[in-house]
């Protein structure tokens, strides 16, 4: 499934997730988070957020989120 666009909810602690998809046109619940993994490109140094998902449909699909710089630093 292509995504036109992806909404991310951040709760209290700040950590987004994702809520909702948007695929031709209608907006499908992300019902639950599987797993959620940061990568990082060797290449581009550049890290994204992977998270396996189960829509309300009952599909599981893969949302892929870019990191700025910002993101990318932890708190301590």
């Amino acid at each position: 499934m292509k995504f036109e666009k992806v909404e991310f909810y951040a709760g209290g602690t700040g950590q987004e997730k994702p809520l909702a998809v948007y695929a031709g046109g209608e907006r499908h619940l992300v019902n639950k988070v599987i797993s959620k993994k940061r990568i990082m490109d060797s290449l581009t140094g550049r890290i994204k957020e992977v998270f396996r998902c189960r829509l309300d449909s009952g599909e599981i699909v893969k949302i892929e989120k870019e990191l700025t710089s910002d993101q990318n630093q932890t708190e301590g």
